[in-house]
Formats: C-alpha cells, sequence, structure tokens
C-alpha cells in the first residue's frame, strides 16, 4: 500500500469545488480505483472555502473490493485529523470537515468545532430508521480469515479482499476463496463486531481500513450518513497471567500501579490496530467459590478489584475524563455483579439463572464497589449482567448511601438487561452512569427472567429496561409460533423494525439508544478519521512491545504465590539435586515439557524415575464445571465424584453426574510419600484460580507455590531463588466441603439448596456471617483452609523468602 498522503491545511483554490456546485451521488460521478488522489500543493494564500472530492470512487461491489484504498488523511492545526477515501471533505473557515453524507453542506454532526453531545444527537437523528434498528445489534464474532499478514496478501505484497474477509462472516477462516463477503455486510448492516482473532499490525489495519471504506461505499449508494465501523474484543492476552494473576502481583506489591500501566501500552496499542472498544474489564467481585467466571475476575478483594477497575478505565481510555482523543472505550462488566451466583451456578445457563443477597447490604459493601470506582473514573460503557436476583424471603434488606444520599435498592425479578430497577433506578438514576448499556443478554440461554415472555417482547423489554446494544440472538426463534428452528426465524434487527412500525418501541428511543452508541466514536475521533495509518500503526506496535513484554515478564514473576514452605524447602539454591517433574490435570494428559526446560536452564538435573529424585516437583492444574453447567461444581481435587444435577429453576433434581477436577492425586500422594521416604523434598503447584479445597494435596507438599497460568521461566525464577515470591492470594481456598455444604430448605412449600456459607460476601469474611456450629465443624475452624504449618489460606496471604 502506497504512503498515506497528509494533506496540507493551506490549499490552492484552484482545488477547491465551490460547495454551490451541486454533485450527484451515482455511480457515473464517482471516482474509479484505478484513479489516485493528487496530492494538493500548498501555497501561500489563504484557504478558501469549498469542497473537495473525494480521492477516490468506485462504481460497482466488484470495484470496491478490488483493491484496499489508500486512506487521505487531512490535517487541522487546532482539530482533529480527516481520513476519507470515498467520501469529500467540506473546507469552511479554513478547516477540513468529513462529508459524512455526501451532501456536499456543512451538517452539525460533521462539524467538530460543536460539542460532541450536540453532534451525537444530530447524527442520530439523521440516521434512517434502518440503520437506527441494526445500530443496537451487534456481531457476536467477526475476524480476518487469517491473522498473517503473508496469508492476506498477493504475490506483490498487496492485500487482497478475498483473503481477507469470510463471506459469512463469524470467526474467520472458512468460506469460498473466491467470494468476497460484501453480501454478508449488505444482509447484516451491522456496524459493530466484536474480534475474535489477535492479527498481527499489517492485517489488523488492512482489515480495519477495508471495512471503513466499504462503510463510505455503502452510505454513497444508499444515499445515507456514513456510520463507522466499531470494533470491540473481549479483552487480548498479551503475556500476563490471568486476571486474578493480576490481582495476586497488586495485592503483593500493594497497588495497582502496574495495572495502569499496562492498559496504557495495551491502548496504544488496540487504537494502533483500529480496536476502539473493549467488552472488559470483567470486575465482578468473587464471593461464590463455585462460580466458574471466578478465574477471570480480580479476585474477592473489593477494594483491590475497585483499584484495578479504575486504573484499566484510566489506562485504556487515555485518562479519567471519560472517552478523549484516543481513548479505547471500556465495557464494565457484569454489572451489578454476576459474582453473587446462587450456589455458584452461572448464568449463561438456566440454572444459574439467579444471583443472591442473603446478606444485609452485601451488593453496596462489596459487589458493587469495583463498578463504581470505574464510572467514577470515567468508564464510558457497561454491561448488565445475565442472571435475575432473587427476590423471595431469601433476600436480607439493600440499602446505597452515594454522594451522601441513602437508597433502598428494589430489585424486580426480571434479568439485568431487562430490569429498570437496575439500569434505571441504580446505575443511571443513583450511580450516574450515562454512558453505553451494551448487553450480551439476548442471546444464548442467557434471557433470564423473561421466559414469559415472546422474543418480539423481549426485544421491546430490552430498550424498555435502557440497554442501548448488545450481541442479540434467538437460537432461531419463529417471532410468530415461539418455535425453534426453521426458515421463519427473523433477524433481532427485523424484530425492532416490527416494534418501531407498531409503537412499540419508539424512534424517540432508538436515537437515544444510537446516541450512547455514537457518542464515545466522536469523542474518541473515530468519527472524523476511523482509518489508521500503516506506517504510524507498525511503528507504535513495534514501539511499545519491548516494554509490554518487560512488564509481563515482571507480573508474571510478581504474580506466584508462596502458600507454604516447610523448613525452608525453597528455594532449591543447591542447583546440584536432581527433579522430577510431574504435571496432574482433568485429563491425565498433562504436558510439563516447558517446566522441565525451564528447570534444565536453570541448571537443575531433572530425571525421569522419581525414586532417583532429591526433590519432586508435582504441578496440579485442575478444571472446574464449565460455563452454563447444571452440575453442582465441586473444589475437591478428585475424580469421579458423584454430584447433584440441576434444573432450569436452579430446583436440584433426582439426576447425578461424575466429575472430576484432576485425575491421578493418588499417584500424587504416592510421588510424594516416595520421595520423603527417600529423604526428599516434594514441591506443589496448584492453579490457584479457583478455590480448591486442598486435602488430597498440601499435606503431602514442603513447599507449595499458587499460580495463575504463569510462565515455566517464571515458576522456574521462584522456584531456584533467582527471583523471590511476592504475591498474595486473590481468592480465599476453601476449608472443606462442610463450609459450602448445600442444606435442603423449605421456603412456603419450596424445597431449596441453601449454602452454609453465604453467597454474596467474599471468603476472607465469610466467618462472621456464617452460624458458629458450622465453623466449629470445619478442621480450620474457619471457611478458609489451614494447612499443617498453621497457615490460613485467605485472600491476602502469601509468604515470602
Amino acid at each position: 500500500m502506497k504512503k498515506k498522503r497528509i494533506v496540507p491545511l493551506v490549499l490552492s483554490a484552484a482545488m477547491l469545488v465551490s460547495l454551490a456546485t451541486s454533485c450527484s451521488n451515482t455511480a457515473e460521478n464517482t471516482p474509479s480505483p484505478s484513479q489516485t488522489p493528487t496530492p494538493t500543493p500548498s501555497v501561500s494564500a489563504g484557504v478558501e472555502d469549498g469542497y473537495i472530492p473525494a480521492p477516490y470512487t468506485v462504481s460497482s461491489e466488484d470495484e470496491l473490493t478490488a483493491k484496499f484504498l489508500d486512506p487521505v488523511f487531512y490535517e487541522n492545526e487546532d482539530g482533529p485529523t480527516i481520513g476519507v477515501t470515498l467520501l469529500g471533505v467540506i473546507v469552511q473557515d479554513g478547516k477540513y470537515f468529513r462529508d459524512l453524507d455526501n451532501d456536499q453542506e456543512l451538517d452539525d454532526f460533521e462539524d467538530w468545532r460543536l460539542d460532541d453531545e450536540t453532534r451525537a444527537k444530530a447524527m442520530a437523528a439523521a440516521l434512517t430508521d434502518t440503520q437506527l434498528t441494526h445500530q443496537v445489534a451487534n456481531v457476536m464474532a467477526y475476524s480476518p480469515k487469517s491473522t498473517k499478514t503473508e496469508e492476506v496478501v498477493d504475490e506483490n505484497g498487496e492485500p487482497v479482499w478475498t483473503l481477507m474477509y469470510s463471506p459469512t462472516g463469524g470467526f474467520g477462516g472458512g468460506g469460498d476463496e473466491g467470494a468476497t463477503n460484501i453480501e454478508w455486510l449488505n444482509t447484516s448492516k451491522s456496524r459493530t463486531f466484536v474480534l475474535r482473532a489477535n492479527p498481527e499490525t499489517e492485517v489488523a489495519v488492512w482489515f480495519n481500513n477495508g471495512l471503513e471504506q466499504y462503510s463510505e461505499y455503502d452510505a454513497i449508494a444508499n444515499g445515507e450518513v456514513t456510520v463507522p465501523f466499531f470494533c470491540f474484543t473481549n479483552p487480548i492476552a498479551h503475556g500476563l497471567p490471568n486476571s486474578e494473576g493480576v490481582a495476586a502481583a497488586s495485592l503483593g506489591a500493594g497497588n495497582a500501579d502496574a495495572v495502569l500501566e499496562d492498559a496504557q501500552l495495551d491502548r496504544q496499542v488496540m487504537w494502533a490496530k483500529g480496536v476502539d472498544g473493549l467488552y472488559g474489564p470483567q470486575v465482578d467481585l468473587a464471593t461464590d467459590p463455585r462460580w466458574s467466571r471466578n478465574n477471570s475476575t480480580y479476585g474477592e478483594r473489593e477494594d483491590m478489584s475497585a483499584e484495578i477497575a479504575a486504573n484499566l478505565v484510566k489506562g485504556y481510555q487515555n485518562g479519567d475524563q471519560g472517552m478523549v482523543e484516543g481513548s479505547v472505550l471500556v465495557t464494565i462488566k457484569h454489572f451489578p455483579g454476576d459474582g453473587a451466583a446462587y450456589n455458584g451456578f452461572e448464568s449463561h445457563g438456566q440454572t444459574g439463572r439467579y444471583r443472591i443477597y442473603s446478606t444485609e447490604n452485601s451488593l453496596a459493601d462489596y459487589q458493587l464497589k469495583p463498578f463504581i470506582a470505574a464510572f467514577e473514573a470515567g468508564a464510558a460503557g457497561v454491561m448488565p449482567g445475565y442472571s435475575q436476583p432473587i427476590v423471595d424471603e431469601r433476600i436480607a434488606p439493600q440499602s446505597i448511601t452515594y454522594n451522601g444520599e441513602t437508597y433502598d435498592i428494589r430489585f424486580g425479578g426480571r434479568g439485568n438487561a431487562f430490569n429498570e430497577d437496575i439500569l434505571q433506578t441504580l446505575l443511571r438514576d443513583i450511580l450516574g452512569f450515562d454512558g453505553l448499556i451494551n448487553s450480551d443478554s439476548l442471546q444464548m440461554a442467557a434471557q433470564q427472567g423473561v421466559e414469559d415472555l415472546t422474543p418480539y417482547e423481549r426485544m421491546v423489554q430490552f430498550i424498555k429496561a435502557g440497554c442501548d446494544a448488545g450481541v442479540i440472538s434467538f437460537d432461531g426463534f419463529n417471532i410468530n409460533t415461539g418455535a425453534e428452528g426453521g426458515e421463519d426465524a427473523e433477524d433481532p434487527s427485523d424484530l425492532l423494525d416490527q416494534a418501531l412500525a407498531a409503537g412499540d418501541v419508539t424512534r424517540e428511543e432508538l436515537e437515544n439508544a444510537a446516541y450512547h452508541r455514537l457518542l464515545p466514536q466522536m469523542q474518541s475521533g473515530n468519527l472524523d478519521n476511523p482509518y489508521r495509518d500503516l506506517e504510524e500503526s507498525v511503528a507504535t506496535v513495534d514501539g511499545v512491545t519491548p516494554d509490554v513484554e518487560a512488564l509481563a515478564e515482571e507480573m508474571q514473576l510478581n504474580s506466584i504465590v508462596l502458600m507454604k514452605n516447610s523448613n525452608s524447602a525453597l528455594p532449591l539454591s543447591d542447583t546440584s539435586v536432581k527433579v522430577y517433574v510431574q504435571g496432574f490435570n482433568q485429563n491425565d494428559d498433562a504436558d510439563v515439557s516447558g517446566m522441565v526446560s525451564a528447570l534444565e536452564a536453570a541448571g537443575y538435573t531433572v530425571v525421569d524415575d522419581y525414586n532417583e529424585a532429591d526433590v519432586a516437583y508435582l504441578r496440579v492444574t485442575p478444571t472446574i464445571v464449565g460455563t452454563g453447567s447444571s452440575n453442582l461444581a465441586i473444589l475437591d481435587l478428585a475424580e469421579d465424584v458423584e454430584t447433584p444435577v440441576y434444573d432450569d429453576n436452579a430446583k436440584r433434581t433426582d439426576e447425578t453426574a461424575l466429575i472430576t477436577t484432576v485425575a491421578g492425586m493418588d499417584d500424587f500422594q504416592e510421588i510424594a510419600e516416595a520421595v520423603h521416604a527417600n529423604g526428599g523434598k516434594v514441591v506443589g503447584e496448584i492453579n490457584a484460580s479457583n478455590a480448591w479445597i486442598l486435602t488430597e494435596m498440601e499435606p503431602y507438599c514442603d513447599a507449595l507455590l499458587g499460580t495463575f497460568n504463569n510462565t515455566d521461566d517464571a515458576i522456574a525464577q521462584i522456584v531456584s531463588g533467582a527471583a523471590s515470591p511476592s504475591g498474595k492470594l486473590p481468592m480465599t481456598m476453601v476449608a472443606d466441603a462442610s463450609v459450602i455444604a448445600l442444606v435442603e430448605t423449605d421456603l412456603n412449600g419450596e424445597v431449596w439448596d441453601v449454602c452454609v456459607s453465604p453467597n454474596d460476601v467474599p471468603g476472607y469474611v465469610k466467618d462472621q456471617y456464617m452460624d458458629a456450629d458450622v465453623l466449629a465443624a470445619s478442621p480450620s475452624g474457619s471457611y478458609a483452609y489451614k494447612d499443617a504449618d498453621g497457615n490460613l489460606y485467605q485472600s491476602g496471604f502469601g509468604l515470602s523468602y
């Protein structure tokens, strides 16, 4: 691709087309892709008001997809850079404006001198009904066919449309190599998608710029306002431990400064690649130990989670003033906290439909704190949780004092995305959030609390409750019959079209939703210039990558938790010892070759027979019951444990299932005993992202490390003493099954399973809310696990050398 052209501020009057000259939007008046833009010479004379025609035109979809056009940029000395391919540029008062509707007149939504709120409202009002309804629906997955530059270019190194875009959208890959995705783009009409891959910089820039090229073409062809694409992504792994590991490192440091630094660096990478927003971070507080999404939270310490949430917002959004130039929008999730999960069931499945607040004011005291910190730092987006609150006698009174006022919190029984009490009253009225409410709750099996409504009614309620946008599907529901599948299943946006026509949803409501979608695009600069310059993006990513890698390496080390160290078993300062390494996981196929290599690189001799070893290094990586499961999760390190199965209303059935968290613990113990019998030591490693019951592991270990998908090199440095452990547990480890036992309880003639420890408060404070008899029966006298050395494995605990 050619180097970008920056058009100088001072233009030759001869290059300007008078605004009085009408220019039609027909294909005959649209330049050919073979026509390249002519650089505009600078002169000493002042700039005359006028119009700069589009640098390119195309006359057909075939021409559109024949070539990736180099965007042309116009720099304003005291304003944003304007980027175009197929749109013209208005010049007024010596300044450049992107002609979004291609009418050669400066509209309010095109005038960057106006405040962003005025522009966003004006643009929402200018959109067609179809554009408005399609602003609501997000595409769940849309990624390049390959993340590798070499796989999307021709023999000359030029990007090829058919190698870049799948004709069916989706996760990338597949599709007819000779087909383009133009038909899918035309049909989908969406301008918001979720990037599910991490493309190389060149691929990301081309992918972004090609879509913006299409958006301009489509608007011109249909006589509409150009709406830029908005690319969300889930947080992309870039070398850090998992999120609970980030919390472990932050707890060890006593602050979340490294989180802010990382987010600032990652923002630059994302912006350079054309990523506009994050579906994250997930700041739900981890309060029920069985919940399958605990390992993607920042743990159970509400104050640290709050600090991390605030720093993530400040880092990604480029400060604490909300969206500004270069911001990547943060979507804090899942409001008001899905972590208070009823007995740990996860709300992507209907068994996990409920969250429960059985402890007075637990919502304000614990669950809401990370969200409030994020909002106060300027978070521009929020994602409601999928669950619905239990509203019977199991719920305790909830209130919140905010900005000097105390409010009783109401709930209603619908899921968060359909619940005015949650979105309108608590979120907007009490907490003052005025950004984008973006929900996934109208897809998969996560439509909790609206089972009594038809898909049409659910869609209407989604808007009425206050949602602005989201990933939406009804799993093939027929709008007329409610049956699944069939040719009559309708696109979700069609439901909004029908609702708008029927008056069940008003244009004012859809314009308000579009306003919340468009405003951050204007604030970040994405509306005036959605294109990325290839050379600048590559230079940016290459420039920050060393800093990203160095910080990731530091956090990998700082997150590892030394949980036990009897008789100073660690560090292994004598590298002449012989070490045996084995891993244990759910499928009994753990690969520890990386750890073997790391230990050998540190100077140790690794042996194949534990009977010859001075030290056994035994890694345990358990698996929790997965997202949306109806099987009650277990926290024991065991295989083929019988567990009850629950129905869609979270009631116990007569069925049971066999669950394995980790296989081979008998072998673990046999190895440990043999090594001890030979006078050796046992070092255990547990993936501490969940609150595992450690009775089958800890007593057999002289030292125990808690890890969070850390690199083998970082772990080996801790083992050898090249680095000292400083991480602290982000979650409290459970003492044994007795402190999370479920008791069948009759509530108004219905039998429910009630946990002996509350689902809605963090592990480190559960003791104060539990029955004394339950605590007395615990082997530790507490909810928390106590090891053979007397260490209590509460969140915040960690040893060092």
